[in-house]
């Protein structure tokens, strides 16, 4: 992951304290159950695909004769849903990390579920792409 997309969205919480650091074990973080995004992201799949083929990129796997890839996306969510932050964790690509990135902050901004907490709190879900490599 670069750090210039995890620190896309920095913004200091309306609280005025520092956000809480990224967590670096997945299980422990909250999964957003339902986000529209990871019914979305398969429709982004020929552009990840093209932008997959073109850069250094890896962890795509063989599925059914077609190349998948899941990205597991952290945001830091203020409590009324705003994404503070967005980082992928396991791109390994970096146009592909940018393109999901925008694409979730252009399209998918207002889809968090909002906690009304006061402090903003890190939350999980993943991404997945599928395309074909076949002529």
């Amino acid at each position: 992951m670069t750090i210039l997309l995890s620190l896309m969205l920095a913004a200091t919480p309306a609280t005025g304290s520092a956000p809480p650091p990224m967590p670096q074990d997945l299980s422990q973080v909250p999964v957003i159950n339902g986000w529209l995004g990871r019914k979305i992201s398969p429709r982004w799949s020929e552009d990840v695909a093209k932008l997959y083929r073109h850069g250094e990129c890896g962890g795509a796997v063989n599925h059914e004769g077609s190349q998948l890839l899941e990205i597991d996306m952290l945001f830091l969510l203020s409590g009324d849903g705003k994404p503070l932050k967005i980082a992928p964790v396991n791109v390994r690509c970096p146009d592909v990390e940018k393109f999901v990135s925008r694409r979730i902050l252009g399209t998918l901004s207002g889809s968090f579920p909002k906690s009304g907490a006061a402090d903003p709190r890190w939350m999980r879900s993943q991404v997945r792409f599928l395309w074909s490599d076949a002529p």
